[in-house]
């Protein structure tokens, strides 16, 4: 009896003596590599391609033939090297046919380069072959067919991209192949028994195969490559080509009113189409709203509710759901047609130049009102759609899970799929809508774009004008039948601006320079001048608002509210009033300056009528009243400018060198960035103190807070500090001499060590000389 391993050793041996007759033949084709296909004609490719795919055909006829004898004698499971090798050889076989598909492809590209060619100069040379090349109606098709053109860029990047990296992963598949051909044929050449060579002579023949599998795969990678580069050019070319007509019929092209009713007619169709399809639409969701009741009636007349009725009233929702969406996505149809009626007559017009430049931007602001409308559309039912297609995939999944639950049940699922299907259609198709009325959109606005080009500057001033002119004559509201526009607003403002420093000016003028030369004194002439600038700040206040139109009388009542608020207790207010306005006319105070007052030292943030915002440095906010700042003493310490002295002391030991102690503290303030170069800083030699010898150094900084002196004033400290230990100077701390003055000189006697006594005793007595 023959064991399996013996039958497996007899099959390979048997194998070997098969494929010996025409394996010399095979071998040449399969081993070596034929460079020149690659570059060859596609004719000498076919030839080659079909002389291989015929010496294949003979081997594997052979193949099937010994894999079906095999079958007879072993039953269901042939020997592996048998079927591996009918796999590989039907493998290859496929690659030949699509390396000829690709052969036939890279000829026809070839056939259409050339003919592109051949239309490109006969543009060049005739124009476009059409009946009528200087159409507006062809410039609109040869537009739209160069934009989708364009747009193929991206994605035949994107396919010579994927044929390159294809390619790259086949030729490292094909070395691997080949490694492993040449080690099963060293086996083969160094094997003793003939028991081992047949075994590695069927794989010897195996990794032959996998190898010319892995080589006709490059073969075919660089057959798409040829063709994608192929692809390219021809992209290029057709660019070209369609760029050239475009420009061709656009400096010929005429908009005449044949095309115009061509257009609107075809629009005309469409909407006769739209409104037969809405009315049956009206019929169809009348009739799927009864499927929908007669459905809900079952499932609730059942004793028990049955998966089937749900699924049955689920299908009839969605049925009507979708019923229900035609008719909408039909009457917005019906709607954007109108818009493109309107959109095609506009671009009538405006290429014939046949609208003035205020109907121009009226129609490009309506255009791009318009067109982001469309695109809110567009992305509303494309997410609509998203949700639609993510509901069809849990159908689909609850449809495969749904076979035990009986036939019925899947039916409605399968309906329910169908109408989820239809809705994500509609959604689909009433993009396309929108982004057909979005491009028309597009074009008007660039049509407008290049009509306003050409404008005139006196035209373009006046279109500028006439927006500014509708604002500056808009009436806000109207005071005894007379209209407050924003115009006299404007005025009375500027008018009441100019003149309060108009008003200062001369008050100021009148007080400083007139009133001393008549002799008054400088505190009646102050006086004088701040009752002046009231008045003629009250008198333009006056002006101002009758300007405006606004009557005095309104102002009599608040005159007697404040007369009678002041006799009823309001004089704290009418104090904090009356002082808000002197600190803001006279502004011994500012935003962002820096004051103390009561030892409250703190930043202006804002003086209202009634009090002023004070932030401290710890960042407390406190509330002032405005009556303080001109009742008590107020320092202000960024009045005229922000710039402030700040000093530091230094106290040195007796017997430093002074003129170098003095020319490193003059060193430090040199060097620090934030201390003001003038006026130039001064150190002082300011006394011979009980313990020290005192120095004071004086410098500018800008101050906006009481920190940054602080801040400046440490890194002083620190650094003179760090220099001083550099140079060997000591800074003096407090201390203390003691003189002893006795009648007779002090006995000092040492002693041993004893315990609880001190080892050292003096005698005498001490007391401080006198001074």
């Amino acid at each position: 009896m023959i064991s399996r391993g013996d039958s497996f050793h007899l099959w390979c041996v048997a194998l070997a003596v098969s494929w010996l007759p025409g394996w010399a033949l095979a071998q040449d084709a399969i081993i070596t590599p034929e460079p020149e296909s690659a570059s060859a004609g596609p004719p000498l490719l076919a030839e080659s391609i079909a002389q291989k795919r015929a010496e294949l055909a003979t081997e594997l006829a052979a193949a099937r033939r010994n894999l079906e004898s095999a079958s007879v004698i072993e039953g269901d499971t042939p020997p592996e090297p048998l079927t591996k090798r009918v796999e590989l050889l039907e493998t290859i076989d496929l690659l030949y046919g699509q390396q000829h598909a690709q052969v036939q492809r890279l000829e026809e590209l070839q056939t259409s380069q050339v003919q592109l060619e051949a239309d490109l100069d006969a543009l060049r040379a005739t124009g476009p072959p059409e009946e009528r090349p200087d159409s507006f109606l062809l410039l609109e098709s040869v537009r739209s067919e160069l934009n989708a053109h364009v747009d193929r860029g991206a994605d035949l990047q994107a396919a010579r991209e994927a044929a390159a990296d294809a390619l790259a992963s086949a030729r490292e598949q094909y070395e691997a192949r080949e490694r492993a051909r040449r080690q099963a044929k060293e086996a083969l050449e160094s094997a003793a028994e003939d028991t081992d060579v047949a075994e590695l002579t069927v794989i010897h023949r195996l990794a032959e195969l996998d190898s010319q599998l892995t080589r006709e795969t490059v073969a075919l990678g660089e057959l798409e490559q040829r063709s994608q580069e192929v692809v390219d050019s021809l992209y290029r070319l057709r660019l070209t080509f369609l760029t050239e007509k475009v420009a061709w019929i656009e400096d010929r092209a005429r908009f005449t009113q044949v095309d115009l009713r061509e257009q609107l007619a075809k629009v005309d169709r469409e909407e006769f189409n739209y409104r037969r399809q809405l009315e049956v639409a009206k019929l169809d969701l009348e009739s799927a709203a009864r499927r929908l009741a007669n459905a809900r009636q079952r499932r609730d007349a059942a004793p028990e509710t049955e998966q089937v009725l749900v699924e049955e009233v689920e299908a009839a929702r969605l049925g009507r759901e979708a019923q229900q969406l035609n008719v909408l996505l039909f009457q917005a149809r019906l709607q954007r047609l109108i818009l493109l009626k309107q959109l095609w007559t506009r671009r009538f017009r405006t290429f014939n130049s046949q609208a003035n430049h205020e109907e121009l931007m009226a129609w490009q602001a309506e255009a791009r009102d318009t067109r982001a409308q469309l695109d809110s559309q567009s992305r509303l039912q494309s997410g609509e759609a998203a949700e639609a297609r993510k509901s069809l995939v849990t159908l689909q999944e609850k449809l495969v899970s749904a076979n035990e639950a009986g036939p019925q049940v899947g039916r409605w699922l399968r309906e329910q799929i169908r109408h989820v299907e239809t809705l994500i259609g509609s959604h689909e198709s009433s993009v396309a809508g929108i982004e057909t009325t979005r491009r028309l959109a597009d074009k008007l606005l660039a049509e407008i774009g290049g009509e306003t080009a050409g404008i005139s500057l006196a035209d373009r001033i006046s279109s500028l004008s006439r927006p500014f002119l509708a604002v500056w004559r808009y009436e806000l509201t109207s005071v005894d039948d007379r209209p407050i526009t924003v115009s006299k607003i404007v005025i009375g403002i500027l008018l009441l601006v100019v003149g309060v420093s108009v008003t200062r000016y001369f008050s100021r003028f009148v007080g400083r320079r007139l009133l001393p030369r008549v002799g008054l004194d400088e505190g009646a002439a102050a006086a004088i001048q701040s009752i002046l600038f009231y008045v003629l700040v009250l008198t333009l206040g006056l002006v101002s608002l009758r300007v405006v139109n606004v009557p005095l009388t309104a102002f009599t009542i608040v005159g007697g509210a404040l007369a009678i608020g002041v006799g009823f207790g309001s004089q704290n207010l009418i104090n904090n009033f009356i002082s808000g306005l002197i600190l803001l006319v006279e502004r011994p105070i500012r935003v962002g300056d820096l004051i103390e007052i009561d030892k409250l030292l703190g930043t202006i943030q804002h003086i209202g009528p009634r009090s002023t915002h004070v932030r401290s440095a710890e960042n407390i906010d406190i509330i002032v009243p405005n009556s303080t700042f001109l009742e008590r003493n107020v320092i202000n310490w960024t009045l005229s400018d922000d710039r402030y002295r700040a000093h530091v002391v230094i106290g040195l030991a007796y017997g430093s060198p002074t003129r170098e102690a003095a020319k490193l503290i003059r060193r430090v303030v040199d060097e620090h960035g934030k201390i003001l170069k003038t006026p130039k800083p001064i150190v002082l030699f300011t006394e011979f103190g009980d313990n020290a010898l005192n120095f004071e150094v004086h410098f500018w900084i800008r101050m906006r807070r009481m920190m940054d002196r602080r801040m400046i004033e440490s890194d002083i400290r620190y650094r003179i500090d760090a220099l001083f230990r550099e140079a060997g100077i000591v800074i003096a701390f407090p201390q203390r001499d003691v003189h002893l003055d006795t009648a007779t000189p002090l006995e000092v006697r040492l002693l041993p060590d004893q315990p609880g006594v001190d080892p050292v005793s003096s005698e005498g007595s001490a007391r401080s000389r006198p001074t």
